[in-house]
């Protein structure tokens, strides 16, 4: 199993430092997410040869691996001057990953939820030219449903892929999402079983899981308030309501060995500290040990 982390609260910083500060903190591995210089969320690729060179570099340097790289893109877009769009700069992700030595793309279903069919149709004309060129490179691509995409329960976005009957789409689960992977709206308590019914039925076509806590939609407030707002939280492990007894234990129970990823949005005044803090989590309750 890989320990990675996501490097969003790093994207103001040069490439250098996301690197030094992610092995600071006491990973080999990391989820490249989108930034500026080298793929912006629903845009297309910005990184230069130099620019790769730089990562790779910085990777080198530090040793620290890019596991992954997450993009945002609008392939389940129902407007197709968009989804054409997207499609490119998909196209030139899977290049970006191939140039970085990256295998493995995680991305989002998007789309919207009140219109189900329209979305599932435009990301599967998607799909149909982005995943010969993702199999050809042997790049792997991981979906996650997204509060707010076509789909977002869990147990539907892992009967999609199977659909696809293609060993390069595998389903990621993020536990943030928690209180919307039944694809109910409502905010039935703590929803006890979910991480764990997800889980075991996602089985092998689970490659990579996004840890970080979230809190009851209830327990936020919004204002003004905005009907149909997906509201939740990227926060450390142990601030939210997540129910981590269920999650770990889910996780050894099917026997994981894939990519965890640490993937906290809310600390950028203390991204160190709330790396190692989560890192540390992880590894005492998969792996069974502290730090080293």
């Amino acid at each position: 199993m890989k320990i990675a982390t996501d490097t969003w609260m790093l994207r103001p910083q040069p490439i250098d430092t996301v690197f030094s500060t992610v092995r600071e903190a006491g990973f080999e591995y990391l989820e490249l997410s989108p930034r500026p210089d080298v793929m912006p969320s629903y845009g297309g690729r910005r990184a230069s040869k130099t620019k790769i060179a730089e990562i790779a570099e910085a990777s080198k340097t530090h040793g620290v691996e890019i596991a992954s790289i997450f993009i945002e893109q609008a392939w389940g877009s129902s407007e197709e001057n968009i989804r054409q769009a997207a499609v490119g700069y998909w196209k030139q992700t899977i290049q970006l990953a191939v140039d970085l030595g990256c295998d493995r793309i995680n991305s989002e279903f998007t789309g919207h939820p009140a219109a189900p069919q329209a979305g599932e149709a435009a990301m599967r004309r998607s799909l149909e030219e982005v995943l010969p060129l993702a199999e050809s490179e042997g790049i792997t691509l991981a979906l996650e449903p997204h509060p707010g995409d076509w789909v977002e329960s869990g147990i539907e976005a892992v009967n999609f892929i199977r659909g696809l009957q293609s060993d390069h789409v595998t389903y990621l689960h993020c536990v943030p999402h928690t209180y919307y992977l039944t694809g109910v709206e409502d905010e039935r308590g703590h929803l006890e079983g979910v991480n764990r019914d997800i889980i075991t039925y996602a089985g092998h076509t689970m490659e990579h899981v996004h840890l970080a806590d979230t809190l009851l939609p209830g327990r936020t407030f919004l204002n003004p308030s905005s009907p149909g707002v997906r509201n939740h939280q990227h926060l450390d492990i142990g601030q939210g309501d997540i129910d981590w007894d269920e999650v770990f234990a889910a996780l050894r129970e099917v026997g994981f060995d894939g990519i965890v990823s640490v993937a906290v949005f809310r600390h950028e005044s203390r991204v160190k500290d709330s790396l190692t803090h989560n890192r540390r989590i992880i590894r005492e309750r998969l792996e069974g040990g502290g730090d080293q």
